[in-house]
This record gives C-alpha cells, structure tokens and sequence, in this order.
C-alpha cells in the first residue's frame, strides 16, 4: 500500500525533449521568394550548393527509410515497467540462448531496443529497483541491502513524478523483499504486496507465482486503463528454489529455464491485456532484470556475494510506440538510465539530479562516452562478516575493489577467468580512481588523495570502509577467501529447502562456530530449530545472539516471538518492550505485543499496537480483522462496522466478513447499510445466518415481503441456530403475515 509524503514541486512538461537534430534543406522553402536582385550567389558557388542539397535530402531520405527514424516523446503514452526478478541476460531467447523457451520476451525484443550489455548495481532485489526507481547509485540513495533498509521520503521516485503529471499509478510485486516496508511504494496510488493473505506475519520468502501477479494486476487494470497509467509488474519466479509448474518442468529439462518460461507466458498475458483494451499502440514498455544468478561458475550459487558478469549483467527492452522495427544496442546501459530514459521520453522534465542519464540520444543513433557503471555489495559484509565489494565497468575494463582487488577485459574475456590485476596495474589504478571518486563526491566527502579522520569517518559510517582507508584486509575478509564457507551457507539453505530440517541445523550450527560475531549466524540457526519445533533450543540460540548484539532489535524480537510460541508471555510481552524501544517500528514485535493483550483481555492496550502496526503494514487482513474485533469488544461498533465493510469488498469471496459487516450493521440499527452486503451474502454462503441478517435488514428497511421470504427460508432449515434466534423469528415472520394479509 502506498504511503503519504510531503507534496512535492511538481515538474513541468515539455511538449518534446530538446533534442539536436540535422538541419533538412527544403529548395523549395528556402529559396523561394528570394529576389535575384537581393541575393545573387557566384556562379562557381551554385554547383556546390546543389551537391549539398542534394546530399542533405539523401541523409534525410537515409533516416526515413533506414528504420532509424527519430524517436519521438508521447505525451499522451502510458507506462508499463515489467521487471524480472533473478533473471540472467545470458537465459533468454532473445539474447541467444537456444534452448530458451520464451516467445513473448523475444517477440517484444524483436520489435523494441534490445540492450546487449545492460547492468544492475547491485545483484540484490531491494537496492536494484531502489535504483530503477530513483535513477540513483546506491551510495546516494542509501539502500545496499535486502530487509534492514529503507528507501527514505526525501527521495523523489519515478511514480512520484509520473502522479504528480497526472498518471494513474499501481505496482503489483511478487516478494517479501519488495514489500511496501521498504519504502518503494512512494508515489504509487495502489501497491499490491499481498503474498500470505489472512497470516499475521510475512516471512521473508513469502512470494506469490506469476499467474497470482497477473491476476492481480488484470483486476486492477480493467477498472483503470482508460486513464493514463503507470504500472509496474514484478515476477519472481526465476528466483532459488527453483520449482516451475509441471507443464513447464516436462518441457524444460532446466527447473531454472522452466521458472523463465512460465513468467515470460504471464508477461504476454499482460501485453495481451493491453491489445485488447487499445493501450499497446499508446504505452511504452520496458523490460528489466533486476540483478542475475550464478550457478557456480565461481563457487557461488545464486547472487549477491560477486560482482561477475553472471550476477550483475541483465536483461533490457525498450518498446516505444510508433517505432517501425527492432534494433540491438551494443551501448553500454544501467539500471540507473531507467528513470531519465522514460522521463525523456514521455516528454516530461526531471528536475531532480540522478546518476543516470538519458538514453534516447543512443536510440537516435547518437554516439556518446561510455558511461561509468558502479556496482556494489554489501551482503558479504552485513549476513556473513567479510568485506563488502565495489565495482566500475568502464571502457570495456571491470574493476573489482575488495582486499585482493580484480581486473578483467570484458571484450576479450567476458568469463572473467584471467585477472589482469598485476599486469594492467596502471588501467586498474585509473580504474580505482574514478570508482572511489564517484563515492566520495557523492558521500559529501573531499575527493582529494588525503582524507581528514572526519572524512575517513563518514565513509566508514556509510559503509564504505575500503575507501576511508586505515582498515586492514583481517578486520573483514575477502569473501574469495572464504570459499568453504560460501560452499557450507548453501549446503545448509538448500537443506533447509528441502526440509531435510536436521541436517540443516547441524550445518548451521557449524557456521555459527566458525562466524560467531555475525548476526544472521543464530537467527539461521535458531529458525531451523524452531521449524523443528525444538523452542528451547532456539531461545537459548538467540539469547547467547543477545548477549553479542545487545541491541539488536532482530534477535530480540525473535526471541519475543518464541517465547510466546511457548506461552511465555510475560517474558515475550517484556523482550518486545526492549525491542520496540531500540526500535519503535519493529513490526514483528508491535504484533506480538498486541497478540499477547489481547489473549490478555486488555483490548485498549491491544489496539495501540494494531494500529502502530497497520501503519506499516495498512494491507495486512489479519490486523484488519483483529481492529475489528478488538472494537466490537468494547462496544465501538461504528468504528467496526467500516472495517468490516471494507474486509468483505477487499475479500468478495469471503463470508464471514460479508456476515459480520451486515451483523454489526444490523446492530447499529443502519439497515440500508446491510442489506446489500447481506443480499451479496446468500450468493456466497446461502445458509440459516445470511437469511437471517437479510431478514433482518429486510425488515428494519422496511421491505416486509423480502423480510418475510428471508424468514421463511430461514426457518425452513434452521439446524444449529440459537432457539431464541429461532422464536424470534417465528414472532417476526408472524408479525409481517398479519401487517401483510
């Protein structure tokens, strides 16, 4: 669900992006009604003149009928932005992979841009599309990492921009990881992160299949589309584990490739939606890979440990609308270009500085310098206590910063095998140069050789702790060093995958041995214990975490959780007061909290944890549920009413919503108000409770006919009902009889 910010200066819109443009010599236009008495041209110039005449037409005809026209800005176009979780450029028809099974993905590339060397920055899912949707590097917008970050208001989004210019806006995303939490929900009338409906908590691999994100967004959609729009559709589905539907998994040997194919069948659903409407021809798509996946080409299997090629290099397509073909584009592109790209092409100025640039000047076949690619990794350093890794591509050169830095020629070695390190040392400290200016300009700090102890301070405080210098490599390890234990991490999440649960713990276990100063070790290790139900053992796990990370709000609110789970609630009710107050929007510890209250009958204490908590998570339908329930305990039924109003449109299919709304309307005496809902309830749960609430509000509404047809179906099956429900309706229906005959 989107939340609210500060209102922002809204941008002003060109009729078109100042573009420069070949002046086109027109005889007929520029010479005409020129007297000959005014202007005589020597008689030697005149031959010139006609060569470049006519060679200005030939450039001009050149451009019309070579499939280069210009690109054009839509001021009236929509937007759909697909972005595709996990998704290796290098698995794809399009970029020629044979055995790919992706028609829809290939065709749009077909017709659009089809980026050849396109990069995320960072080969993590939150902090790319922080960047996609800002078009900012995340050293300056501030998100490294998945979970415990968060995009902060200041920060002006591509929805924020595209509302403010009159777009309807709506995200539709398939992971916890994109959970509106996170901040990325700014600017987005609706955003869709429903993954576990009707459960208190998301866990962090909550996700939804592509077929539920389509089905989600096609609701949305047919209500919206003759508005101008901005949507933004994520899939998951190529993300670890890999379990595609059997249809794809007989098809495709490859579980990874089967993911691919299914998400590329729901990206044609959505296209299809758009023909059907009449949006296609009227709405720019662009296509995107948030980051990619290794498969073990250099130990790891999966992402975010490595900057290689396999993990940052990723899918881009760009359909505009009114362009006459397809065409592939060797020009090196970022995530980053996204934001200025779109804007300059739906014609709208971006006032707002951003690290990307425009890449329309490219699709008019425009020459420019090679951008400087930054990529970055904080996961090695934040889940496993090694050093974080920066990058630059620049040039066809990639250089690896970390304790044993890394340098490759992508053009004569896109495998990486040979590091040139040694040999290129003077390309590599060029290199190093430019990727440590653009930090520490962007940092706010001086980028002269010399740091001052206050600047090596903040670069330290932001994380970047190679740059502020005055660390040795034995305070945070090179993750390349740590190879076996990369090897044990995915021994033991594949165990845990695969729900070989005590094994899993043994490996964990090992891993909490060898990195016992990292916090992730005792959360893995206590979750695998509590999902073996082995709860004293995970307490114990996590109170010796407590004891390294004092104030971590994280341990102590799983601790919280566990001993609740054991019904130790005065304990878990006090962790969580220490949680909250290192930590005031920790989400897990204000529902526990509430939880515990409200099993305590202290309903008002329960509400102010709920209603903390719904600020967070407004969506979520069990705290809906448990503010409504908790208001009619103390007699609010009004405030009640609403919510249960609401619960039953949001859940259509769900009766006990549906026949508590119209309960506690009928309590209420606002009987106009139930009886739709109550009319909608014998369609969807026809039994002796739907009649008798329509009876009911049939009958304060003053409909005695319907009052009495509901009474007498209600009472012609009235098994299990409540005697005194059963008498009084006998009184009432008799009652109507005689006002009626």
């Amino acid at each position: 669900m989107s939340k609210k910010k500060k209102k922002r200066t809204k941008p002003t819109r060109d009729s078109a992006s100042p573009v420069r443009t070949s002046p086109e010599i027109q005889p007929s236009e520029n010479l005409a009604g020129v007297g000959k008495a005014a202007f005589r041209l020597p008689k030697l110039l005149l031959p010139l003149l006609a060569v470049i005449v006519i060679a200005a037409l030939i450039f001009a005809l050149m451009g019309k009928f070579s499939g280069k026209a210009r690109i054009k800005t839509g001021e009236d176009w929509n937007l759909l932005l697909i972005t595709l979780d996990t998704t290796r450029a290098d698995r794809l028809g399009c970029y020629g992979y044979e055995k790919a099974l992706t028609p829809n993905l290939d065709h749009l590339a077909s017709t659009g841009f089809k980026f050849k060397n396109a990069y995320c920055q960072v080969p993590l899912t939150l902090p790319s599309h922080a960047s996609i949707l800002t078009g900012l590097n995340p050293y300056r917008h501030g998100v490294h990492n998945n979970g415990n970050y968060f995009l902060q208001p200041e920060f002006n989004t591509l929805a924020e921009i595209l509302k403010e210019n009159g777009f309807r806006t709506a995200a539709f995303v398939s992971s916890f990881t994109l959970d509106s939490r996170f901040g990325l929900d700014q600017g987005f009338d609706h955003y869709d992160d429903s993954f576990e409906p009707g459960e208190p908590f998301k866990s962090i691999n909550a996700e939804r299949p592509a077929d539920r994100v389509f089905e989600v967004f096609a609701r949305w959609y047919q209500n919206n589309y003759r508005d101008r729009f901005f949507v933004w559709v994520h899939f998951f589905d190529p993300h670890y584990p890999y379990t595609p539907p059997p249809e794809f998994a007989w098809k495709l040997p490859d579980p990874y490739d089967g993911e691919i194919a299914f998400m590329d069948r729901y990206v044609g659903r959505i296209i299809d939606e758009l023909r059907i409407t009449g949006q296609y021809d009227r709405t720019l798509v662009v296509i995107a890979g948030d980051h990619g996946e290794a498969f073990g080409e250099k130990v790891e299997q999966g992402h975010g440990i490595f900057l290689y090629e396999m993990s940052v290099r990723v899918p881009f397509i760009l359909v505009i609308p009114g362009q006459p073909e397809g065409r592939e584009i060797e020009y090196p592109a970022r995530l980053t270009d996204i934001l200025p790209t779109i804007l300059d092409l739906l014609g709208i100025k971006n006032e707002a500085g951003v690290d990307g640039q425009s890449l329309r000047p490219v699709l008019n076949g425009k020459k420019l310098r090679d951008p400087e690619i930054y990529l970055e990794t904080f996961f090695p350093r934040e889940n496993f206590g090694w050093s974080e890794i920066t990058g630059i591509i620049y040039g066809g050169w990639k250089y690896i910063q970390s304790p044993r830095p890394e340098l490759y020629h992508l053009k004569t070695d896109p495998d990486e095998k040979n590091n040139l390190i040694e040999s290129e040392n003077r390309t590599a400290s060029r290199l190093r140069s430019k990727l440590e200016h653009l930090i520490l300009v962007a940092s706010g700090v001086s980028a002269r050789r010399k740091l001052t102890p206050q600047e090596e301070e903040r670069l330290r405080s932001l994380g970047y702790l190679q740059v502020a210098g005055r660390v040795t490599d034995q305070t945070h390890p090179d993750p390349k060093d740590k190879l076996k234990e990369i090897e044990l991490y995915q021994k033991a999440a594949d165990l845990e995958t695969r729900g070989r649960l005590a094994e899993a713990e043994e490996v964990f276990a090992e891993i909490l041995s060898l990195a016992p100063e990292v916090e992730s070790s005792y959360i893995n290790l206590a979750r695998v214990q509590g999902l073996r139900k082995n709860y004293d053992r995970a307490i114990s796990t996590l109170r010796t975490g407590i004891q390294k990370f004092p104030d971590s709000d994280l341990l102590l609110s799983k601790l919280g959780h566990t001993l609740m789970l054991v019904g130790r609630t005065d304990e878990a009710l006090q962790t969580m007061e220490k949680a909250l107050a290192i930590n005031s929007q920790n989400y897990d510890a204000l529902v526990v909290s509430s939880m515990i209250l409200e099993l305590a009958g202290k309903y008002e204490e329960a509400l102010t944890f709920i209603e903390r908590a719904l600020i967070i998570e407004p969506e979520n339908e069990f705290l809906r549920l448990s503010k409504a329930e908790n208001l009619v305990r103390l007699n609010r039924l009004k405030e009640a009413s609403s919510i249960y109003a609401r619960l039953a449109k949001d859940f259509p299919d769900n009766a006990f919503y549906a026949l508590n709304a119209a309960v506690v309307y009928n309590l209420l005496g606002e009987y106009e108000q139930a009886l739709p809902i109550a009319q909608k309830l014998v369609l969807i749960e026809p039994g002796p409770k739907a009649y008798l609430q329509l009876a009911i509000a049939n009958l304060g509404a003053g409909h005695l006919p319907e009052a009495a047809r509901a009474f007498e179906v209600y009472l012609s099956n009235p098994r299990g009902e409540d005697p005194e429900n059963i008498n009084r309706a006998k009184e009432k229906l008799a009652e109507i009889r005689k006002k009626l005959f």
